[in-house]
């Protein structure tokens, strides 16, 4: 399996031959998916939020995901769980998609973009999970305190962190510093890509920071 960064929350998933790529941004965000990483098999939307939903940025013709239930997809099984965000008074209920993806013998999970710390029952839905893939820089999502709990409850092997500010993202996301002075470690060397398989997976867990593969616009 390898996984790349695009920007944001958007990153693909390759197994194989086929690929997944989760919350497709707009080109409004600063940054363009560059050939390589343009195409899917396979498409999650963790909500109908813009710069998480902009699915005709995508070359083929792949399978949309949007919102709970059970799917097989190019060889993947994967789950949608959906958790609540806060919603303003009188407004209709917003929500946010967890994807748990397995493929290769791995479990891999990406959490959207919530904005509430998750409930027990919710991290108990994630099941054992390989690789947790989180948002920890979200101008509307949960604090890097709350990053850090989930972590400490998922016990992943491999933390990827995702929707943090970067060079071309013009959104409103915060620095990863202050998920990095939470979690207790150091800011490890950036990689382009992170090769996995199930026989390699860390003992550990490891914090793995991947550099975002978008083109500046």
């Amino acid at each position: 399996m390898e996984i790349t960064w695009i920007g944001h929350a958007s990153l693909r998933i390759r197994s194989g031959n086929k690929s997944l790529i989760s919350d497709p941004f707009p080109p409004s965000l600063g940054l363009n998916y560059p050939p390589a990483v343009s195409q899917s098999d396979v498409l999650t939307l963790s909500s109908s939020d813009a710069l998480h939903s902009a699915h005709e940025v995508i070359n083929g013709k792949p399978v949309v995901l949007e919102g709970p239930g059970e799917y097989e997809a190019s060889g993947m099984h994967i789950r949608g769980i959906r958790t609540t965000r806060r919603t303003p008074e009188n407004e209709p209920q917003l929500w946010n998609t967890i994807y748990v993806i397995e493929t290769e013998g791995l479990v891999v999970c990406h959490l959207g973009n919530p904005d509430i710390l998750l409930t027990n029952k919710e991290i108990d839905d994630l099941g054992s999970t390989d690789i947790l893939i989180l948002p920890v820089g979200s101008d509307s999502g949960i604090s890097a305190g709350d990053c850090v709990e989930i972590i400490n409850s998922a016990s992943p092997k491999v933390i990827i962190p995702m929707l943090y500010a970067h060079s071309g993202n013009k959104s409103a996301a915060r620095p990863i510093d202050p998920f990095i002075q939470e979690y207790g470690g150091k800011l490890p060397e950036s990689q382009a890509r992170y090769s996995i398989t199930k026989n390699n997976l860390p003992e550990e867990a490891t914090l793995v920071i991947l550099e975002p593969s978008g083109t500046l616009l």
